[in-house]
């Protein structure tokens, strides 16, 4: 069998049919042109051919059920190829037909997570929230180190009004990853609306034992309970030290000019704005959607003061 060099030097390679072809005829193992193939079958997507790239990815899946007596490696690619057609037909917005494809890479490899996240989305474009809990779920059992997406199933109880699902799974996360700051802060936010909470304080002092390593969001989270605190100028010094680090990113004069709104800083406050202008731009649609993401820390009118004053900020 040749190797994936070899085939693809010889010119044989260059289409999704040509590929598809090669581990038709045994010349490659589907693994080693696996990224190959997923790029080629996009790009036919995007000049219009998903029924062409279906129909050569469907012709790999018949190949492989045919297969007797197969072995994991056989398994793992039939899932493999089952999903990319699944994820292709997700992507053209043809949610009931990707549910079909996905679920059937899931029947034959119930252990790739993947597979469990791109069912969810499908559950949830087709308004089937229920369907869509339990494929995180299952993706959490299959893949527990998989964080993201116990803050994902966490978001949707909480949309659904399910607090206490909400707060199990947040809990559930936080005994794997006792420092996850966006959990924490979820919790706390969480905690803050129901009186009968008494340990506020202590999960904050957990969040901001936190200061390293942070992303951008995770450091607005801090500035955010840091200020609740009591501890408004310590938020301001936290986010120019964070800025330094990442000079392009925005997001970071919205925090601060709330802050200097609050501490009655009215000329930094200003200052803040103004350069989160000009970082962005002026555009409107992208500010937008910098004021969003500070929102859902903030809150929504914090957000909306911010709003009011960039109008009349140059």
């Amino acid at each position: 069998m040749m190797s994936m060099d070899t085939a693809v030097e010889g010119n044989a390679g260059k289409t999704l049919g040509d590929l598809c072809g090669l581990v038709l005829s045994l010349s490659v193992p589907y693994d080693d042109v696996a990224e190959r193939i997923e790029d080629l079958a996009y790009t036919e997507y995007g000049r219009g051919g998903l029924d062409y790239a279906v129909g050569e990815l469907a012709g790999l899946a018949s190949f492989f059920e045919g297969l007797r007596n197969k072995n994991e490696e056989v398994s793992r690619d039939l899932a493999q190829v089952y999903l990319l057609i699944g994820q292709m037909y997700q992507y053209a917005g043809r949610f009931e037909e990707s549910i079909e494809w996905i679920n059937k890479s899931i029947v034959v490899d119930d252990m790739y997570p993947v597979a469990y996240h791109s069912l969810a989305h499908s559950f949830s474009s087709i308004g089937d929230e229920s369907m869509a809990v339990k494929s995180l779920e299952q993706e959490i059992t299959v893949a527990p180190g998989n964080y993201y997406t116990y803050l994902l199933l966490a978001d949707k109880h909480e949309r659904s009004g399910s607090a206490d699902r909400f707060e199990e799974v947040l809990r559930r996360l936080l005994e794997r990853d006792p420092g996850n700051i966006q959990a924490l802060h979820k919790l706390i936010r969480h905690c803050e609306r129901d009186s009968q909470h008494a340990d506020v304080e202590l999960l904050r002092r957990r969040l901001l034992s936190r200061s390293e390593g942070l992303s951008r969001i995770e450091a607005v989270m801090r500035a955010y309970h840091l200020t609740q605190a009591g501890r408004a100028e310590e938020a301001a010094e936290f986010l120019d030290a964070w800025g330094v680090r990442s000079p392009d990113v925005s997001i970071i004069h919205l925090a601060k000019a709330h802050i200097y709104g609050q501490t009655h800083q009215f000329h930094r406050k200003r200052e803040e704005l103004s350069q989160f202008k000009r970082k962005n731009h002026g555009r409107e649609e992208v500010m937008e959607i910098k004021i969003a993401e500070f929102a859902s820390v903030f809150g929504d009118e914090a957000a909306g003061r911010l709003r009011q004053r960039l109008k009349v900020v140059y």
